[in-house]
């Protein structure tokens, strides 16, 4: 038995059943196009994919019921859920609403979408631990999915590294001293990066006689400028891991005293900050999972709980988002 804390009670993730392995069909055209972005986007052999008919939703379900289970609560008992679906059926409302009605969750149960990728779960966790203390609420329910595999051009270098996936937490105050708790976090902003990554549609010229409209537009898909390329190899690659060390200095805490789950767009980055932080234990899944976007460190987090042995009871997430941030978020357990 430990302190009574907001704690982390309960994990799930889901995945799509359907494998994209590195010699789909999709990926025929960068194969005749290579481009030096391609040398940034590598570690995959496998990503799991959400077929056309197969909503974002369904996994979401999924990690959520997975999580309530495991920390013994019913949709009854959600006081506020955090997170979101991205990108999911609608511009807006986010997919985080149909999460909602797909559990039966109470009227009075708060939908709260996040808006910050990619650390939209340290976020919903840094809120869920903030409102807890606050004593506002008694349980919440966090849920972030991702669909990328549906927000990319298959003509641009970073489409290599798309998957699909969804993952879930449960937090409530709890004095098992077995679960992770929210110690601290440390976030790093470089927003001259501001529009060198972004999701947007294109237009396209288009002459019909017979038409009014002279112009056509693509679906919208993850672009990411020359400009965001350097940001990729400059912030992304040497800026991101001082959010962890920052804040393991802050606490007393070595490489060796850590675990580390990270975003995982690519082994470029992440070897790196392997090097950088040296944690004595860094859990990823790049090779089988590839990049999940949002749904990178909730899923290897649920992931990692029913498949691996924590090594410490210090584990840093690591999040980067294409605005440009950093964020490390510091949890323990053990006391």
């Amino acid at each position: 038995m430990g302190k009574l804390l907001p704690r982390i009670t309960g994990l799930g993730y889901a995945l799509p059943q359907t494998i994209r392995r590195n010699d789909d069909p999709i990926f025929n055209w960068l194969k005749k196009h290579i481009t030096d972005g391609e040398k940034l986007f590598t570690g995959y052999h496998t990503r799991h994919v959400l077929k056309d008919e197969e909503e974002l939703v369904s996994i979401m379900v999924h990690a959520a019921k997975k999580a309530m289970d495991h920390a013994g609560i019913v949709a009854a008992d959600v006081d506020i859920l955090i997170g979101t679906g991205s990108m999911g059926k609608y511009t807006n409302p986010n997919e985080l609403n149909a999460l909602h009605k797909e559990l039966g969750l109470p009227s009075s149960t708060w939908v709260i979408p996040t808006n910050c990728e990619f650390s939209h779960y340290n976020a919903a966790l840094l809120f869920a631990d903030s409102l807890l203390k606050a004593g506002r609420v008694k349980n919440v329910l966090i849920c972030v999915g991702g669909s990328w595999t549906r927000n990319v051009s298959y003509h641009t270098p970073q489409s290599v590294s798309a998957a699909d996936g969804a993952g879930a937490a449960v937090m409530h105050m709890s004095d098992d001293a077995t679960c992770w708790s929210v110690t601290d976090y440390n976030t790093i902003t470089d927003s001259k990066y501001y529009g060198t990554m972004f999701t947007k549609n294109e237009a396209v010229s288009w002459y019909d006689p017979h038409l009014k409209e002279q112009q056509l537009w693509t679906a919208p898909y993850f672009q990411i400028t020359d400009d965001g390329i350097e940001g990729f190899k400059t912030f992304g690659m040497n800026t991101t891991p001082l959010a962890a060390t920052a804040i393991m200095k802050k606490h007393n805490l070595k490489g060796s005293d850590i675990c580390l789950i990270s975003h995982q767009a690519s082994e470029v980055l992440m070897d790196n900050w392997n090097k950088v932080i040296a944690p004595s234990q860094y859990i990823n899944t790049i090779e089988t999972f590839a990049n999940m976007a949002p749904a990178n460190i909730p899923v290897n987090l649920a992931w990692a709980t029913e498949h691996e042995h924590f090594l410490q009871d210090n584990l840093v997430l690591l999040a980067i988002g294409p605005d440009m941030h950093a964020n490390a978020l510091l949890l323990q357990r053990g006391y």
